[in-house]
């Protein structure tokens, strides 16, 4: 009996693994089924307008853009090149809603300041320089603008893989020629400045973009810049009917939402292209006959799993594949149609609350699949990097710049023609404007009012639809990124404002401020390295006693130009002894009258030939055992004797007090040594020095002053500082005490005649009393 049903059960499993394999293999009707549907899908589609290929795309220009384009591309910074992001923020806020006009600025305040540097003072001199790095380029990209529209040359069958070099230089190019506006505004050339930012509009309104989301994204980015760029031109007078009857045409002309159901067809079609690139060939998914027995055999569950995992497979890609294609050209479909309807809407209000404008649909499948799972998650990080309003609200929001734009020159074109601003907006239309212009936001007029006679504020609600009263944001906008920062509107509690100018006496207050924090910061920076100084030289010295005396043996084979190194370096070419390199890096003090300042050691070592190999260091209290690095002399300088020795002349007041180990260092640089370091035998020195100052000390600012800090061996101190010119003549003297060990002066440069010092240096001595221990000591200062 249990024989039988054995031999059962390897026939019920036979017929299951035969039949199975004869369903995987043979072709499937479903599978036709499914394509032949898919072919419908694509055909009725396209019958009803919709492109589902991405040859329904041509992206290909004429010669004459392609001539335009190459001369655009020619702008992108040169490798060689010194590169330059931080350019000036033109709608600088004031506390007050108000904004500074930059180019009557004798400098302008750099939004990132340089990570080496303290200072975020951006001169006018740097800026110029700055952007005339490539000028014969930028001006022949500026005629080429102006000839006639802009469209890049691409190629559309790389759908989603289309490569856009030209978005950051576009993005450079808009905001090197805003720069260059405000440099000619700045210089009073009004021809230079009207050129720039003409060519910097139409940067903007006469770019033909290509289908793609990331470029949009770019081109209202830059319409901000040009945003500002424009307020603080026409903050200037004695622009011609013309030039803003032309000024206001180019930005009617621009349109921020057409194109918006585009960038969704466009992606239709890339996506449909990755599942038709994306099918494998369907051989193999069913395992070999013998391998199923072999399962059978030691793993009968598992021989479910395997039949059931190829069951899907060759399911999922004879036909399901088929359907998911299906679905997705549908999707887009749909969302393409939400992208007509959106766009109708006669503002923004009305466009966010149609479906998918702020509220995405997610694509979904019933195959699981490595394709859709890929496309969910592009479609996930597209909604993380939007943020809230997405493209949308983007473009609305660049569609009310447009229309605030146009309103402020009708509103100038008023001025210069009766001499003054109107009352109401009404006044504009028909002569200025076709009709009273409407706030996109919220479909209500653009609000407005005058300030005196001269000056309007103009503003939108934005897209939170709640009317501020005209705020400006502080921050966000004025980054700039090749990618503009996600947000739901530029800042929350604020609106998109065509804002008033700051005056004089506002921003000189503004500058005193910065000025202020600016120098508060320097100082707190400047007592922290003294700090870290102290803590890092009496760290170092406190194992200065535990080093050993290490003779440098020659590296073999090291030669110069011939000779044993040792021969070669030596100073003294005479008598027969040949020294070794320990003998030559060996520190020998030399009294110069100097002392204790400024302590002299003397290596016999030529000075021309150490000059021309590399470079000659005092190091302290640097093992040469353990220390991963060289520790050089805080301050140093390498002379060169009557005799072309070697003088080290170490300025001890950067320096502990006490014994410190001291050896000389000769580092080799030229290729053929491989960078070699050859370090001589230590020598002890003890410093005696009251102060130890920090490096700061030895330099000051002419326009603040200088500042000395210097820490005691005790806690309280008395000083006297004597300050005379390099020629002797007296300066000040100022007299302190401190009770922490730190001495911290600051002097504004007035002398005691209440004069100010003018000269590039001036001479220190310190008079150092310490009351606890009964000691004094005079010494010459930084």
């Amino acid at each position: 009996m249990r024989k039988r049903l054995f031999t059962f059960c390897w026939i019920a499993l036979a017929i299951l693994v035969v039949g199975g394999a004869i369903q995987l293999v043979l072709p499937s009707r479903m599978a036709a089924r499914a394509q032949a549907a898919l072919a419908r899908t694509k055909a009725d589609l396209h019958q009803q307008g919709f492109k589902t290929d991405l040859t329904d795309f041509d992206l290909t220009t004429s010669p004459e853009m392609r001539a335009r384009e190459a001369v655009l591309m020619a702008t992108a910074t040169q490798p060689s090149s010194e590169p330059f992001t931080d350019d000036p923020n033109l709608l600088a806020a004031l506390t007050n809603n108000r904004v500074i006009v930059v180019w009557q600025e004798e400098w302008l305040k750099r939004q990132s300041p340089p990570a080496h540097g303290s200072t975020d003072k951006l001169t006018w001199e740097d800026l110029r320089a700055a952007v005339n790095l490539n000028k014969s380029q930028i001006d022949a990209a500026c005629a080429a603008i102006l000839s006639g529209p802009i469209q890049f040359n691409l190629n559309a069958a790389a759908g989603n893989a289309m490569l856009l070099p030209h978005l950051a230089v576009l993005k450079r190019l808009t905001a090197t020629l805003d720069d260059r506006a405000m440099l000619a505004l700045q210089d009073g050339d009004r021809d230079a400045a009207w050129t720039n930012l003409m060519a910097a509009t139409r940067l903007v309104t006469s770019w033909k973009t290509e289908p793609a989301e990331v470029s949009h994204m770019v081109r209202f980015a830059d319409a901000k810049e040009v945003y500002g760029a424009t307020w603080q031109a026409l903050q200037m007078s004695g622009w011609t009917e013309d030039q803003l009857g032309q000024l206001q045409r180019e930005w009617e002309g621009a349109d921020f939402l057409h194109d918006l159901p585009e960038i969704t067809a466009f992606r239709r079609a890339s996506y449909a292209r990755e599942f038709e690139q994306d099918q494998p060939n369907s051989a193999g998914y069913f395992p070999a006959f013998g391998n199923l027995i072999n399962v059978a055999t030691h793993d009968l569950p598992g021989l479910w799993k395997e039949i059931g995992r190829s069951w899907y497979e060759k399911e999922y890609w004879e036909y399901g594949h088929y359907d998911d294609a299906r679905t997705l050209l549908h999707f887009y479909r749909d969302r393409e149609l939400e992208a007509r309807n959106a766009i109708r809407a006669p503002n923004w209000q009305a466009m966010r609350q149609l479906p998918g404008v702020t509220n995405k649909v997610a694509f979904r499948t019933e195959y699981p699949s490595r394709t859709s799972a890929r496309l969910r998650l592009r479609e996930m990080n597209r909604s993380f990097q939007e943020c809230g309003v997405g493209i949308f609200g983007d473009a609305a929001e660049a569609e009310t710049e447009r229309d605030i734009l146009v309103t402020a020159i009708a509103l100038k074109r008023h001025h210069l023609k009766y001499g003054e601003y109107p009352n109401t907006l009404q006044a504009l239309a028909p002569e200025f404007l076709p009709a009273v212009p409407a706030d996109f936001m919220d479909g209500q007029p653009l609000r407005y009012r005058l300030e005196g006679q001269d000056h309007f504020v103009l503003y939108s609600v934005g897209l939170d639809g709640v009317d501020n009263g005209g705020k400006l944001p502080t921050s966000g906008d004025a980054m700039k990124f090749f990618w503009p920062p996600p947000r739901e509107t530029s800042e929350r509690g604020t609106d998109i404002v065509w804002p008033l100018p700051a005056d004089v006496a506002e921003v000189s207050e503004l500058r005193r401020h910065e000025l202020e924090t600016e120098a508060q910061k320097a100082e707190a920076a400047a007592d922290n390295d003294a700090v870290s100084q102290w803590e890092r030289t009496s760290r170092n010295q406190s194992s200065a006693g535990s080093f050993f005396i290490i003779p440098a043996p020659e590296p073999p084979g090291l030669n110069y130009h011939g000779q044993p190194m040792s021969v070669a370096l030596s100073a003294n070419k005479t008598g027969t002894n040949r020294p070794s390199l320990a003998e030559l890096l060996t520190l020998h003090q030399i009294t110069t009258g100097d002392e204790p300042e400024d302590i002299t050691f003397e290596i016999p070592v030529n000075y021309d030939v150490v000059t021309n190999l590399g470079e000659l260091l005092l190091c302290v209290d640097a093992n040469p055992q353990s220390a991963p690095e060289i520790e050089p002399a805080q301050e140093m300088d390498l002379e060169r004797s009557d005799d072309g020795k070697c003088h080290l002349v170490w300025s001890t007041l950067y320096e502990s007090r006490g014994k410190h180990a001291l050896h000389a260092a000769l580092g080799i640089y030229a290729p053929q040594f491989s960078n070699p370091l050859i370090e001589g035998p230590i020598t002890y020195f003890t410093i005696t020095n009251l102060c130890q100052f920090s490096i700061s000390s030895a330099t000051f600012d002419p326009q603040t002053g200088a500042t000395w800090r210097a820490r005691l061996p005790e806690s309280n101190g008395l000083y006297t500082i004597d300050l005379a010119t390099p020629e002797g003549k007296r300066l000040k003297t100022i007299t302190g005490s401190t009770t922490n060990g730190v001495i911290k002066v600051h002097w504004d440069l007035i002398d005691d005649q209440g004069q100010r010092f003018t000269n590039d240096s001036f001479d220190s001595v310190f008079h150092i009393n310490l009351p606890d221990s009964v000691r004094s000591q005079t010494l010459n200062g930084p």
